[in-house]
């Protein structure tokens, strides 16, 4: 059976910071991933965040927020009733899910209506498709508490993704190891190891093929997911470590991945300019944007999604 590389994604973003809220001495993110359905793989941890791999896709866990990414045929939304459980409701200002247009939704046991539906018995919001029916789109569900905290506009709070479909051929390849290579092996063959390299790193090649990479740094993070299938195959970047421009980093990852064509999301406080103005690149070496959309939402955040193609 083909296996769903793209994601689900939730992130939950407290009123205050809680410093309890990372243990797991009462093994609440093991409760949480299993719900999912997903297991912890293994875990980096450093002075400001928590990052667990997992078994589909990854956690990350603050004194301030959650995020946690899942791909698959995981059910990422049976997740919320055991994170509201460790997370009073009360004390949670932001929720936002987010699931990308699948390749095999057949093989899921729901779709995004569903998800919203379930999500409707915890949080009161809204929903929206960014991008076009028939082609690469994005789904968000978000909500926020009847009197949030003020979004500061702050250049640190941004978020790039890069949702990456038709990998080259020589990519795949690449992307499967020896029986005797390692995931630094795979990392070092496709140059995945000049990303970030000062960060700590935690990092799993998956049987029969399969790579997740979770890099951490202060507050900071990114994380890779690897599909590598002929049919079917994706790969997804995601940080939160803030540029002045972010050229280099795109052309830098699509020089890895070499996608046939890729979705861009970057979501930042909302300020007195566009999304991504001034950062985000409107040309990438060797792709055409076919599709842009603005959106502001009343959280407080707004989003730049892109479509490019070669």
């Amino acid at each position: 059976m083909e296996f769903e590389g793209p994601e689900k994604k939730l992130e939950i973003i407290l009123a205050a910071p809680d410093p309890e809220l990372r243990s797991n001495a009462d093994a609440r993110w093991n409760k949480v991933v299993a719900a999912s359905g997903a297991e912890i793989v293994s875990v980096i941890s450093g002075p400001d965040m928590d990052a667990y791999l997992l078994s589909e896709s990854s956690l990350f866990v603050w004194a301030d927020r959650v995020l946690m990414i899942t791909c698959g045929k995981t059910t990422l939304v049976k997740a919320v009733p055991e994170l509201v459980r460790a997370i009073d409701k009360d004390r949670i200002a932001f929720f936002f899910y987010e699931r990308k247009n699948l390749m095999y939704p057949q093989y899921q046991s729901a779709d995004f209506e569903s998800d919203v539906a379930m999500l409707a018995d915890f949080f009161k919001g809204k929903s929206y498709r960014l991008g076009p029916a028939n082609h690469d789109h994005v789904h968000i569900f978000y909500a926020s508490a009847p009197e949030p905290p003020t979004v500061a506009e702050d250049d640190e709070d941004e978020t790039l993704e890069l949702l990456m479909h038709d990998l080259d051929p020589d990519v795949l390849k690449a992307f499967i190891p020896k029986p005797w290579e390692t995931a630094a092996d795979i990392e070092a063959r496709t140059g995945i190891d000049r990303l970030y390299p000062d960060m700590e790193t935690d990092h799993f090649v998956f049987e029969p093929y399969g790579y997740s990479m979770n890099r951490i740094s202060g507050q900071h993070y990114a994380t890779i997911h690897v599909t590598p299938e002929e049919s079917g195959s994706y790969a997804s970047f995601e940080t939160n470590v803030a540029e002045a421009g972010y050229r280099k980093k795109i052309e830098q990852i699509m020089e890895v991945f070499k996608p046939g064509r890729f979705t861009l999301v970057f979501t930042e406080a909302i300020s007195d300019r566009d999304p991504g103005e001034g950062k985000v690149p409107k040309k990438i070496a060797g792709y055409r944007r076919s599709e842009k959309s603005l959106y502001e939402f009343d959280s407080g955040y707004a989003v730049l999604f892109s479509n490019f193609q070669k």
